[in-house]
């Protein structure tokens, strides 16, 4: 080897430490193990550093502790100016935390004074030369490889880069640290973090970032560091290489692009949808600011304005036509069918002077002809508003777009031909026959879709099946396998194999269903349960289409069904819950009736005796109205629960005189509230069939609603007016406005007003419970407020029940 041969000839080595004896030390165990060699000996740190900077060495043996400068100072010096040559360090001590910093400055090896021995110091050299040769043969090969190769120190400081990597990235000659620079961005603090994350780990690290290059921009590069490591496993170097990938990376993009691309045009039908895709791609791409199609003419003489987008239109709205004889970049690319482009505006006026005095503002275009298998039929063509020269891999891209979009093109255009030959089927075999040879050509489209048709019952949890009715077999999907419980491959195959599966308690209905279809054609529709073979239950619903021949003889069956076990669940737990609320309620209810019956009653009979004094008659008054509130509550929370839980509140219609109800209702209640004035005004007839009680609880709830709320001294007004076939019912008060937010709750039950107060004696059902008396009349209630404080309530009643709905038949 070269290190063999190099510790033949003497050796140029310089011996820094300030200890006479311990350099006598170097001499002798140089001359005990043979080596011949040249001295150059100093005493302290800044001679040291001197000589280093200086003179060349092939090896420098350092001494740890040294007057003025350190050893460790000199070490970190020597190597910020790129000192090259092999440091050994002499230490007093073998310290292992100082050998680590010592490697980590960019010491080539340590030797502690204790351990100097011949045999001990010339195996430090040799390994030393020997590495320093392999640095200089890697530095030397670095040069004549296509790649950027880097070393640097165990502490990550950077102290050769490759003269390419120099040139390529325009760094400044021998200044290293200046390579965060080139890097984007973006990209460095990645790159730092998997840099300090290998400096700290010791392990090895790729990481794909873009570098600056002095004359192409920013280029993808893969960054590659491997650590090199001593006998004791330390890392005394990192070697790495900066490969530039750029054109593989450009070269998945535009693949990407173009399967993205091939994707968007397979599901382009038309000929207008592909040239939207054309257009879109083409200018996104090549970040473009017009994008157009132009086609030639079915006589062949001209171009036609096909597609195009704002942009494109408005800068050709007086070309909508072009002779195959003007001299126009789009009028070239057809006729010779290639790529024609011009990147600046002088190019632009010089080649095709009509342009030129259009005034368009046009800077550079590229366009390119569309050829189909029978020849060129049009051209795409994207406008740049700034001056532009498309990259090679740009103009690749856009070759590559015209031909796909040609052939998506020709596709579609038979596309269309095929749906008019299939319209033009229904009038005849000839044409019937036409569209079953254009079908076949679509097979395959067709079967691309049906992929997607089986896609989506995978995601949708859909599991299909096909009985033939005539034969009993079945045919269904690995969907259903999972839906019955099954193992992957065991299907079923024949309706008793089918019918097993069915939970026994259901089985008989399902039974008796199929039978149906199998007789009759009937559909299949019913939510049954299957036993899985472990024993759980699962809840499927499932429906079926039985198609039937020309005599209506029932040939097959196709259905598919869906898991609902968690549906089942949830509807059992909203049963149970109504259940729970209707008992609750209707126990409250009941059970309060009784005693404050009991207490009404008793209230009168004491209110009935002689001889009470005022503050008596007063308690006993008040232990009566009290009662009749909380009657009138409980009265409420039996509609209440009767509407919500029982599927609303019924009504027993008989034939009346609503206005004749009104009248008392009013009266009723302008007499308990004196202090404030109710207006009736009836208009025409108010006969028709209702629930009397119910319709004066709707009014008794309107009117005292509005008396409670209404501005005092302020009367309410109560409108009747009959109308034909219903009577319209209005109660008016003026008072603070509803605020609008709260208008749509306002028959929400369990909503008081805002001033309803402790006192109302009420739980926020009243306009709840009167609407749904309305709705049990077959009529409806709305509320308006205006800002100047007119609040109205509007009933409008039917006089005679509505029809009832029929009951479809199962």
């Amino acid at each position: 080897m070269r290190a063999e041969n190099h510790m033949e000839q003497p050796l140029r080595l310089l011996v820094a430490d300030d200890d006479e004896v311990d350099r006598l030390a170097v001499r002798r165990a140089l001359l005990q193990a043979g080596m011949s060699a040249q001295l150059v000996e100093v005493k302290d740190g800044a001679s040291a550093l001197a000589a280093l900077l200086e003179q060349p060495f092939d090896c420098v043996l350092l001494d740890f502790q040294m007057p003025g400068h350190t050893g460790l100072e000199v070490l970190r010096k020597a190597r910020a100016a790129l000192v090259e040559t092999p440091i050994i360090m002499l230490t007093g001590q073998g310290d292992e935390h100082i050998a680590v910093e010592l490697m980590k400055a960019g010491a080539t090896d340590y030797l502690s004074k204790s351990a100097l021995t011949a045999e001990r110091l010339a195996h430090l050299l040799r390994q030393a030369l020997r590495l320093h040769e392999a640095e200089q043969q890697h530095r030397t090969l670095a040069e004549v490889l296509p790649h950027t190769l880097w070393t640097s120190r165990p502490d990550g400081q950077l102290d050769y880069i490759s003269r390419r990597g120099f040139e390529s990235l325009g760094l400044p000659p021998g200044d290293i640290t200046q390579w965060q620079r080139v890097i984007h961005p973006e990209d460095l603090p990645r790159l730092l973090e998997r840099w300090q994350h290998s400096l700290g780990t010791g392990e090895s690290f790729s990481v794909e970032v873009r570098i600056r290059h002095a004359r192409d921009g920013y280029r993808w590069h893969l960054v590659r560091a491997l650590p090199m490591r001593d006998a004791h496993g330390r890392v005394v170097r990192w070697f790495g290489t900066n490969v530039d990938i750029d054109d593989q990376r450009r070269a998945q993009e535009r693949l990407s692009r173009l399967q993205a691309i091939t994707a968007a045009l397979s599901e382009a039908p038309t000929p207008r949808q592909v040239m939207d895709v054309l257009i879109t791609q083409g200018v996104g791409v090549l970040d473009a600011q017009a994008g157009a199609v132009w086609l030639v003419s079915e006589d062949g003489q001209t171009l036609e304005l096909a597609s195009a987008n704002s942009q494109a239109r408005e800068l050709a709205r007086h070309f909508e036509r072009i002779p195959l004889d003007a001299s126009l970049a789009v009028v070239e690319a057809v006729r010779h069918d290639k790529l024609v482009t011009y990147a600046d505006r002088q190019e632009r006026d010089r080649r095709y002077p009509a342009i030129a005095r259009t005034g368009l503002p046009i800077e550079a275009s590229a366009v390119m002809s569309l050829r189909g298998s029978r020849g060129v039929m049009g051209a795409l063509v994207v406008n740049f508003t700034q001056p532009r020269t498309l990259r090679p891999d740009e103009q690749d891209f856009f070759l590559a777009l015209a031909r796909q979009g040609a052939q998506a093109l020709e596709r579609a255009r038979l596309y269309e031909s095929a749906q008019q030959a299939r319209a033009a089927a229904e009038a005849s075999e000839a044409q019937l026959r036409s569209v079953l040879a254009e079908r076949e050509r679509m097979e395959a489209t067709l079967q691309e879709r049906d992929e997607r048709l089986r896609a989506a019952l995978w995601a949708g949890g859909t599991g299909t099946l096909r009985w033939d009715i005539r034969t009993g077999a079945l045919e269904w999907d690995e969907n259903l396998d999972q839906l019955f419980g099954l193992q992957p491959g065991r299907t079923v195959q024949r309706l008793e194999e089918f019918l097993a599966l069915i939970h026994p308690e259901d089985r008989a209905e399902v039974e008796r269903r199929c039978e149906a279809c199998e007789r009759e054609g009937a559909d299949f529709e019913m939510d049954f349960r299957v036993k899985w073979l472990d024993g759980h239950v699962r809840w499927l619903s499932g429906k079926g289409k039985t198609f039937v021949d020309a005599s209506g003889r029932p040939l097959y069956m196709t259905g598919a069904c869906v898991d609902i076990t968690v549906q089942k669940q949830q509807e059992a737990e909203a049963r149970q819950l109504a259940d729970f609320e209707r008992q609750i309620l209707g126990i409250v209810s009941h059970d309060l009736r009784n005693p404050l019956s009991v207490i009404r009653i008793s209230a009168s009979m004491l209110l009935a005796r002689e001889g009470l004094d005022e503050r008596q008659s007063k308690s006993l008054t008040r232990i009566i109205s009290a009662s009749d509130r909380a009657t009138r509550l409980i009265r409420d929370l039996l509609d209440f629960s009767q509407a919500r839980l029982g599927g609303g509140i019924p009504v027993e219609r008989k034939k009346m005189d609503l206005f004749e109800l009104v009248r008392g209702v009013v009266e009723e209640h302008a007499a308990s509230h004196p202090e404030q004035e109710v207006e009736l005004e009836q208009e025409g007839e108010g006969v028709g069939e209702w629930d009397g009680d119910r319709l004066a609880q709707v009014l008794g709830n309107l009117v005292g609603n509005a008396l409670q709320h209404g501005t005092p001294g302020t009367p309410v007004r109560v409108r009747c007016q009959g109308l034909p076939g219903e009577v319209l019912l209005e109660v008016r008060n003026a008072g603070e406005p509803i605020e609008p937010s709260l208008l749509p709750q306002l028959f929400e039950p369990f909503r008081r007003g805002r001033h309803a107060g402790s006192g109302a004696g009420s739980v926020g059902l009243g306009l709840y419970i009167t609407r749904q008396l309305v709705l049990a009349h077959g009529g409806g209630i709305t509320v308006t407020s205006s800002e100047e404080g007119d609040t109205r309530f509007t009933v409008r009643l039917p006089r005679l029940a509505p029809p009832p709905i029929p009951n479809r038949a199962d």
